[in-house]
C-alpha cells in the first residue's frame, strides 16, 4: 500500500477517518464554540493558511465518531455523508480558491448541542500536510409565555415559561412590605419538563411570598444569556374579602334604608286614610 493509499478517503474511508482522528490533538486548533439557535443556521469557519491551489480533498466530520457533514475530492468522487446531516450543509464551491471550505450547518437541533466539528484538509504537495479546524456547538432555544401568579390564600407565587434550551436558572426577588427592602428569596421549588420530541423544557417555579409587598420571576437561559422576567403585586391576606365583606355591608344598609324610607311613606300614607272620613263628616254637619 502506498503513501498515497493510506491518507486517500477513496480507499479505506474508516481507516483514513481513525488515522486522522489520532492526529487531530497534535495539529488541531483550540475548540471555538459559537451559539447557535435552535430551527436555526450556523457557519462553522474554516479559513485555510496555505494556497488553497494546491487542496486535494477535504471534509468535515463529528468529533468522536466517524459521521460525515461534508467530503470533497478533487476528482469529484465524495464519500456518503451521515443521514442526521444529509441535506442539512452548505459550503461555499466558489470561494474555495480563496482559502474558504467554511460549512454552513441548517436546521439546528436540540441533539447539536455540545458536538465538536472537525475539518481535515489534504494538500497536493511534496510534503503531505493535514489542516484542521474545529469548532463546537452550544445550543440555545428561546424561553417563551413567561406567566405569573399569586395565590393569596396559599402565600405562593408560581412561575411558568416554556419551550426553551437548556435547562434555564430561575431567580426570584421580592419587596419586603415593612421595610420595602429588595431580596432575594430562596427556597422556590423548581421542576422542568422536556419535550419527548423537540428536546425543550417547560419551568415550574413556585416560591412564598408571606411578608412580601410584590415578588420578581426571572427566567435566564445559560447558554443565550437572554432573560425574561415579571413582577405581581401582592394584596395583603383578607385584604380581598375584607373589601367583599364591606360591599355586602353597602349593599344590605342600602336595602334597609329603602325598606325604612317606604315603611314611613307607607305609615304616612296610612294615616292621612284615617284622617279622610273625619274630614268629610264634620263638612256635612255644616
Amino acid at each position: 500500500m502506498s503513501q498515497d493509499d493510506i491518507i486517500s478517503p477513496l480507499t479505506n474511508n474508516s481507516y483514513y477517518i481513525s488515522i486522522f482522528s489520532f492526529l487531530a490533538p497534535i495539529m488541531g486548533q483550540i475548540s471555538v464554540p459559537l451559539n447557535a439557535t435552535v430551527g436555526g443556521s450556523i457557519l462553522i469557519p474554516c479559513s485555510l493558511p496555505v494556497n488553497s491551489t494546491s487542496i486535494k480533498w477535504f471534509y468535515w466530520q463529528e468529533h468522536g465518531s466517524e459521521k460525515l457533514l461534508f467530503h470533497w475530492h478533487i476528482s469529484e468522487k465524495t464519500q456518503p455523508v451521515a443521514d442526521e446531516y444529509r441535506n442539512r450543509c452548505q459550503v461555499f464551491n466558489t470561494e474555495f480558491s480563496s482559502g474558504n471550505i467554511s460549512i454552513r450547518l441548517n436546521n439546528v437541533s436540540v441533539g447539536d448541542d455540545q458536538k465538536t466539528f472537525l475539518a481535515f484538509v489534504g494538500f497536493d504537495s511534496t510534503k503531505r500536510l493535514i489542516h484542521q479546524c474545529k469548532s463546537s456547538l452550544q445550543v440555545s432555544a428561546a424561553y417563551q409565555d413567561l406567566n405569573l401568579t399569586i395565590n393569596n390564600t396559599l402565600n405562593s407565587a408560581t412561575c411558568t415559561a416554556h419551550g426553551g434550551y437548556p435547562k434555564p436558572e430561575v431567580k426570584w426577588t421580592g419587596q419586603n412590605k415593612f421595610s420595602g427592602e429588595q431580596l432575594k428569596l430562596k427556597d422556590a421549588q423548581t421542576s422542568h419538563q422536556q419535550h419527548p420530541t423537540k428536546k425543550t423544557f417547560s419551568v415550574t417555579s413556585t416560591v412564598s411570598v408571606k411578608e412580601l409587598q410584590s415578588v420578581t420571576c426571572l427566567v435566564y437561559n445559560p447558554h443565550s444569556k437572554q432573560q425574561i422576567e415579571d413582577t405581581a403585586v401582592i394584596d395583603a391576606p383578607g385584604e380581598e374579602l375584607l373589601s367583599i365583606i364591606c360591599v355586602a355591608i353597602g349593599v344590605v344598609a342600602a336595602i334597609l334604608f329603602l325598606f325604612l324610607v317606604y315603611f314611613v311613606y307607607r305609615k304616612c300614607q296610612d294615616s292621612n286614610q284615617r284622617l279622610q272620613p273625619v274630614e268629610n263628616e264634620e263638612d256635612s254637619r255644616l
